[in-house]
């Protein structure tokens, strides 16, 4: 079969591109899984973290979305501002957290309204 010229002078150069291209995809590819023998496995980083150590990255990462929240920046959530920043958690038991029925709750009445394994 016969191409028009123009198609036959790309023809080297398309096959060229996608050559590249599928070699640096293929160095840049992370190599891991049950298959692969652990001496050449590319590490995924620190192992994470269990018990204590999970517990306070959790703590870390719910005072982060509560000061973010805050949006006055006073330390209390209102309950219009835990639902605007998706905390269900706080926004769905805010009668419970706010024990003191100030209308806002702090970082502590909420991690005391948490499970005590969550604490």
């Amino acid at each position: 079969m016969n191409m028009p010229k123009p198609v036959n002078r790309l023809k080297p150069v398309l096959t060229l591109g996608l050559a590249v291209l599928a070699a640096s995809a293929a160095a840049q590819t992370p190599q891991f899984g049950p298959t692969l023998p652990p001496a050449l496995r590319t590490p995924s980083g620190p192992p994470p973290a269990s018990g204590p150590a999970l517990r306070e990255q959790a703590m870390q990462r719910l005072k982060r979305h509560f000061d973010e929240a805050d949006l006055d920046a006073d330390g209390r959530l209102t309950r219009q501002e835990a639902e605007r920043a998706g905390l269900g958690f706080v926004s769905g038991r805010f009668e419970q957290i706010d024990q003191d029925k100030r209308g806002a709750v702090s970082f502590g009445d909420v991690r005391r309204a948490l499970p005590p394994r969550a604490r």
